[in-house]
C-alpha cells in the first residue's frame, strides 16, 4: 500500500505523453554506446595515437558545444517534435557515418557531426516537459527524466563493454537504432507543444540573452557544472595517486549512477516539499561538500562514500536546475533558454579540464577539492541573490499564462 501511494504521489501532475518522452529517453539512453566508448574505438580499431584520439574528441565536443543552441533555437522556430526527431535521425545518420569511414579526415568530419547533432534534442525535451508540467510538478519530472537517464548509463556502460569486447560496429547500430525509436515515439504519440504567442516573431537568441537574471542563473549552473566535470576528471587521477588503476576508478564511479537510482525516490519526496531556491542552494552546498570530503579519501570505500554525497546534490542540482530555468521563460522562448542553459555545460566542459588539471599539477588536490567547495558556495550565493527576481518573474509568468496571454 505504502508503494502504492508513494506511487500515486509521484506520478501525479505528469501527463501522458511525458511518460512517453521518458520512455523514449530511457531506450535511448539504454544504446548510449558512442560517446561513452569513442575514445576506446579510435584507439582500437582505428589504430589512432593518444594525441589524435584527443582532437578527434575534441572534435566532438566542439559540434556537442553549438549543438544546444541550434536545437533550441528550432524548437522555438520549427516545434519541439520536429527538434527532436531531425536530432535523433542525424545522430543515428552521423553514427553509422563514423562506423564507416577510414580515413582520419573523414572521422573528424564524421565526429564533429555526430557531436553537432547529438545534443539537439535536449532543449527540445526540456521544452517539452516544461509545456506539459505545472510550474510546481516541474522538479518533480526533471528529477524522473534524471532518473531514467542514469539507469540508462548504469546499464549502457555494462553492456557497452560487452558489446565491444565483440564488434565496435555494434556500439553504433545499437545506438542509432535507439535514436531512432526515440523519433519514432515522439513522432507517434507526443503531440506538438510549442505554441506561438501573439507578436512573437522569433528574434533569435536577442531576448534571452538580454536576460539578466537567465544569464545570472546560467553562470551560476556553470560554476557547478565545472565542479561536476571534475568526477571525470581530475578524480580519476586521484584515484590513480592512491594506487589503484582504471578497474578500481571504474568500481567507484558506478557508486554513482547507482545512489542516483537507489536515492531518486528520497530525493523526489524532498523536491515536493521543499521551494526550488533553498534546494538549489543546498544541493549546491552539498555537491561542493562531497568533493571537499575527497581531501580524506585514500582508499576505494573513502572514494566512494564522497561520491554518495555529491551525488545527492547533483541529483538536486540537475532536477531544479532545469526546472527553474523552464519556470522563469516566456513560453515561446523556452527552447532558446534552454539552449543557454546549455551552453553552460558545454563550457564547462572546455574549462573544467584545464582548470582542474592545472590546479590539480601546480596547486594538489587538496587546494582544488577545497575550490570545488568555494566554488559550489559562490554558486549557492549567485542563485540567492537571485531569488527575488525568480519569483517576480514566476509571479508575472503565472499572471500571463492565467490570463491566456
Amino acid at each position: 500500500m505504502g508503494v502504492r501511494r508513494w506511487w500515486g504521489h509521484t506520478t501525479e501532475g505528469l501527463p501522458g505523453p511525458f511518460w512517453i518522452v521518458l520512455a523514449g529517453t530511457l531506450v535511448n539512453r539504454l544504446g548510449q554506446f558512442v560517446e561513452t566508448f569513442l575514445a576506446l574505438y579510435l584507439a582500437g580499431p582505428r589504430h589512432l595515437d593518444t594525441s589524435t584520439v584527443g582532437v578527434v574528441v575534441a572534435a566532438f565536443g566542439l559540434g556537442s558545444f553549438v549543438s544546444q543552441p541550434i536545437g533550441g533555437y528550432l524548437a522555438d522556430q520549427i516545434g519541439r517534435r520536429l527538434t527532436l526527431a531531425l536530432g535523433m535521425v542525424g545522430t543515428a545518420a552521423a553514427f553509422l557515418l563514423l562506423a564507416a569511414v577510414r580515413d582520419l579526415v573523414l572521422i573528424g568530419i564524421a565526429a564533429a557531426l555526430s557531436g553537432l547533432a547529438i545534443d539537439l534534442y535536449r532543449p527540445a525535451v526540456q521544452a517539452i516537459v516544461a509545456d506539459l508540467v505545472e510550474p510546481r510538478n516541474r522538479p518533480r519530472a526533471f528529477a524522473m527524466l534524471y532518473w531514467a537517464i542514469n539507469i540508462g548509463v548504469a546499464v549502457s556502460g555494462v553492456a557497452g563493454g560487452y558489446l565491444a569486447e565483440r564488434s565496435f560496429w555494434l556500439l553504433f547500430v545499437l545506438d542509432a537504432a535507439t535514436c531512432l525509436v526515440f523519433a519514432a515515439l515522439i513522432l507517434r504519440f507526443v503531440p506538438e507543444t510549442h505554441r506561438r504567442v501573439s507578436g512573437g516573431d522569433g528574434q533569435g537568441y536577442g531576448p534571452a540573452l538580454h536576460d539578466g537574471l537567465l544569464l545570472g542563473l546560467t553562470g551560476a549552473l556553470f560554476l557547478g557544472a565545472v565542479v561536476y566535470m571534475q568526477s571525470l576528471i581530475t578524480l580519476p587521477l586521484a584515484v590513480r595517486a592512491d594506487g589503484y588503476g582504471p578497474d578500481g576508478f571504474g568500481i567507484v564511479y558506478a557508486v554513482n549512477p547507482i545512489t542516483v537510482i537507489l536515492l531518486q525516490p528520497l530525493v523526489v519526496w524532498a523536491i515536493d516539499r521543499l521551494p526550488a531556491v533553498p534546494l538549489l542552494v543546498g544541493s549546491a552546498l552539498i555537491m561542493g561538500f562531497g568533493f571537499w570530503l575527497t581531501v580524506f579519501a585514500n582508499t576505494l570505500v573513502a572514494f566512494g562514500l564522497t561520491i554518495v554525497v555529491w551525488t545527492l546534490g547533483e541529483i538536486g542540482f540537475n532536477a531544479v536546475g532545469p526546472a527553474l530555468v523552464a519556470n522563469i521563460a516566456p513560453a515561446d522562448l523556452r527552447g532558446r533558454y534552454n539552449g543557454v542553459m546549455g551552453v553552460s555545460f558545454g563550457a564547462s566542459a572546455f574549462v573544467a579540464p584545464l582548470a582542474g588539471t592545472w590546479v590539480f599539477e601546480n596547486l594538489g588536490e587538496n587546494t582544488l577539492w577545497t575550490m570545488c567547495f568555494l566554488l559550489q558556495g559562490l554558486s549557492a550565493a549567485a542563485i540567492l541573490a537571485l531569488r527575488p527576481m525568480i519569483r517576480t518573474r514566476q509571479v508575472a509568468l503565472e499572471a500571463t499564462e492565467s490570463a491566456g496571454v
